[in-house]
């Protein structure tokens, strides 16, 4: 009378399955989780532990604080309001934290592995060098004299001086304000991570290094999508431009950089 194979497979259809929160998260970080597997692996008990008292707990104050952070840093950006930008605000915190804790997981596991980053990587000494020290403050340069010759002949060792002291004063405000913006992202960022992410606390130097380069290579993403946001609203791009390529999007900005100046050139000539 009845089919049973057939009341089987319509027990069992995949069209009926809704896939949890952690399996829609697992399939979308899938490479992050298991790296070089030729198999496809099982979510793990020591991945549904790293989903639940870090991941979820630690995204759920990351996003909030980050995008506050994107306002107080580029005030500009409070004023938004158009879908599609505020979407990109959005998706900026969330990358963020993502991101990083995704990055974070692979050097814990790395380290759980053995895995050796001297081998694994041939710039970690310079990782050492460049993530593991304090960033150096500008010094008194005068390569620019050395370097272009023709430009700097006529200078005297007076000019020359001064010079290099008025580039001196610019970079160091530039350096002071990189520093404090960067800084203001750690203080945020960090904490959060760490109060949740207890397995860092077990990792050794080799381990710390790459955590300092995972979070200053972040950082800077965040930076430079915060600063395409700046010069996004800065100068009146459309809606729809958020999502240009870089490309792009740079060559649309060079237009309106010089469409700026011309006006500014053509008002101060008017009213000198």
């Amino acid at each position: 009378m009845f089919d049973d194979d057939e009341d089987e497979d319509e027990l069992f259809n995949d069209d009926d399955y809704e896939m949890s929160e952690i399996e829609v998260w697992y399939d979308d970080n899938y490479e992050y989780l298991v790296r070089d597997s030729k198999v496809y692996l099982e979510i793990t008990d020591e991945i549904i532990q790293f989903y639940d008292s870090v991941y979820v707990t630690s995204m759920s104050e990351l996003e909030p604080a980050v995008q506050k952070l994107m306002l107080q840093q580029y005030p500009i950006i409070r004023g938004e309001s158009r879908p599609m930008v505020v979407e990109y605000i959005k998706d900026t915190a969330k990358y963020t934290g993502h991101e990083f804790l995704m990055q974070l997981y692979m050097v814990v596991q790395d380290q759980k592995q053995g895995v050796n980053y001297r081998e694994k990587y041939e710039e970690f000494q310079n990782w050492v060098e460049f993530y593991g020290r304090p960033a150096e403050k500008p010094v008194l340069n005068y390569k620019f004299f050395e370097e272009h010759p023709n430009l700097t002949s006529n200078f005297t060792q007076e000019m020359k001086e001064e010079f290099a002291i008025e580039s001196l004063e610019s970079e160091t405000i530039t350096f002071d304000i990189e520093e404090r913006l960067k800084k203001e992202y750690y203080n945020i960022v960090q904490p959060i991570v760490l109060k949740y992410y207890r397995e860092l606390d077990d990792l050794n130097y080799e381990g710390w290094i790459m955590y300092a380069v995972q979070i200053r290579e972040i950082y800077e993403d965040y930076k430079y999508r915060c600063e395409h946001l700046d010069a996004f609203i800065d100068y009146g791009f459309d809606e729809e431009d958020i999502n240009l390529p870089y490309k792009e999007f740079s060559a649309k900005l060079g237009v309106k950089f010089n469409e700026r100046f011309d006006r500014e050139q053509a008002a101060i000539e008017k009213n000198p």
